[in-house]
């Protein structure tokens, strides 16, 4: 009976932390809780924590590893069943996991000893109201909108005129012409071709996992520079969380992406990609963390792929 009641406060915060995620998605508790909010990253976890050390034997206080493992495999697990349910794909389960993992070891260690000296005041067990009670609040705080961008370059041994018309209708870039990294590997679509359609206004982008990127050239100045802007009411979205919450959200929005051919000699241009984006939102900097990685990353290795397929 004893080994059951010290597992039974991991299983209680698993389910806590699902409802919390599945209460974030539903439009009627939007007013009161959301997964866009500190309260969502950084209160959540401290609460899912506790879990373990409120609805467990009192062993678990005779042990420091177990005070600060026992909310880890809490939120490890329930991550894992949000993956394997589908409320979240690896992308999310990556960016909400750093701070749930970090907050969650830290609140065992640090709140432990105070949880113990007052587990029989049944008003302790009122904490896992919190997060509802904040993020009310937190809504009345407006968000920051701020413009990032992110640039990659690459030298590819060809002249501004043949590689031009490549990056406005990029031709198929097969899997042994991309090189994939580990954001592919969990799930961040790649390039496959773009097709320029109706006098070159506009473009459909073609990736991986069937997802199509509706973009309209907003400015263009032959062999030297196009702007491209999404759409994504005309794109096609993948069903993924992902895409779903993300893009389909007002947090994120692509503001431009444009190449700039910069001359060097007859047989060398250097090309330049560069991504604006917005972002709005009281935690700018850590999305901004995961976008920059993101987005840097795709650059990279598009413009890699794009010098292979031009120079063969």
């Amino acid at each position: 009976m004893k080994q059951k009641s010290q597992y039974l406060g991991i299983f209680l915060g698993v389910i806590y932390g699902l409802i919390i995620r599945i209460l974030g998605d539903t439009e009627k508790f939007d007013d009161y809780y959301n997964i866009y909010s500190i309260s969502f990253l950084w209160i959540t976890p401290i609460i899912i924590g506790l879990f373990p050390i409120l609805f467990s034997s009192n062993e678990i206080y005779k042990s420091k590893l177990k005070l600060f493992f026992y909310p880890i495999i809490t939120v490890v697990l329930f991550l894992v069943v949000a993956l394997i349910t589908r409320i979240e794909d690896l992308v999310c389960v990556l960016i909400i996991g750093f701070p749930f993992l970090l907050v969650a070891g830290i609140t065992g260690l640090l709140l432990g000893a105070f949880v113990k000296n007052r587990i029989k005041d049944k008003k302790l067990y009122s904490i896992i109201l919190i997060p509802f009670l904040l993020n009310p609040i937190e809504n009345l705080i407006p968000n920051k909108a701020e413009i990032y961008s992110v640039s990659s370059e690459i030298i590819i041994n060809k002249n501004q005129t043949e590689i031009f018309p490549k990056l406005l209708s990029v031709p198929t870039i097969s899997g042994n012409e991309y090189e994939k990294g580990f954001y592919q590997k969990i799930g961040i679509p790649r390039p496959i071709n773009s097709e320029i359609l109706e006098n070159e206004m506009y473009r459909i982008g073609h990736f991986t996992d069937d997802l199509k990127l509706y973009e309209y050239v907003s400015e263009i100045k032959e062999n030297e520079f196009v702007n491209f802007k999404i759409d994504l009411s005309k794109s096609q979205l993948r069903q993924t969380p992902t895409d779903q919450h993300l893009l389909k959200s007002n947090y994120f929005n692509f503001e431009n992406i444009n190449y700039k051919l910069e001359y060097i000699s007859e047989n060398e241009t250097r090309v330049i990609l560069n991504c604006d984006y917005k972002i709005e939102s009281k935690m700018n900097f850590y999305a901004n963390f995961w976008a920059e990685s993101i987005i840097g990353d795709f650059e990279k290795r598009l413009l890699k792929s794009l010098k292979l397929k031009l120079e063969k």
